[in-house]
């Protein structure tokens, strides 16, 4: 058993869950990271870790499936006990507009983004109270706010996952766990980086700081959500979006 603290990241291979799972490994957290279908990004991923001095591992699991989560939990709690942080990330976007809208993708997206957040903390949240500490961690979007075209299955994924924060710190304060949100906007990641240049502008053009923000704007904030420094801070939404819903 790994002496150091496990924090759990879904869909921690890819984006702002990379991101967030390199940094917190270099923060001395040991990481266990889920990811959905690419092996080799994993394994890549793990060995970048290692030979930068940090600790993490991933495991495969379709979060969007309870027994899927339920079996993974289980094996992590026999592994590891309980972790000291979960940061549910895991997420896809899926955008359609209301017309000609697709009720297998609709589902597909709430089971993703929101069912996967609900199965993580049901399965981990008692040993973590347990323990009497924890942190808890969803990763909203400012589209769970404002609002985007063509986005709604995803903004109602993202709003709901504010909403569970709020209910959840009241439900976990009494085991000393925390539980919080952060919400980030344009974040540039490696899909966004893809993007034609127009595009790229039309977006920047929108926010008040003339960029995107980077992956480390959102890991640095959730770095400190997970630490003593923000023992007093639970119930809270938090925006990462450069000025964008000011």
């Amino acid at each position: 058993m790994n002496d150091k603290k496990w924090v759990l990241v879904t869909g921690g291979s890819r984006g702002i869950g990379k991101g967030m799972t390199e940094h917190l490994a270099a923060q001395g957290y040991f990481v266990v990271f889920t990811f959905n279908s690419s092996q080799q990004l994993a394994t890549e991923l793990e060995e970048s870790i290692k030979e930068s001095g940090g600790e993490a591992k991933g495991y495969q699991c379709d979060g969007s499936v309870y027994s899927n989560v339920d079996l993974l939990c289980h094996s992590l709690l026999e592994l590891y006990g309980a972790p000291y942080a979960v940061i549910n990330n895991m997420g896809m976007t899926g955008d359609q507009l209301i017309y000609g809208f697709d009720i297998e993708l609709y589902e597909k997206v709430i089971a993703t983004n929101l069912n996967s957040a609900v199965y993580f903390n049901k399965c981990l949240i008692p040993a973590m109270s347990e323990n009497r500490e924890g942190k808890i961690v969803h990763i909203s979007s400012v589209t769970g706010i404002k609002g985007n075209k063509g986005q709604m299955s995803y903004a109602a994924t993202k709003a709901a996952m504010i909403g569970m924060t709020k209910t959840l710190s009241l439900e976990a304060a009494r085991f000393d766990i925390t539980v919080n949100s952060v919400a980030p906007g344009f974040i540039a990641t490696d899909m966004v980086s893809q993007m034609p240049d127009a595009a790229k502008k039309k977006i920047t053009k929108e926010v008040p700081l003339k960029r995107m923000g980077e992956i480390k704007d959102v890991s640095n904030l959730v770095e400190f959500l997970i630490s003593e420094k923000a023992s007093y801070i639970t119930g809270q939404n938090f925006v990462v979006d450069g000025g964008l819903t000011a």
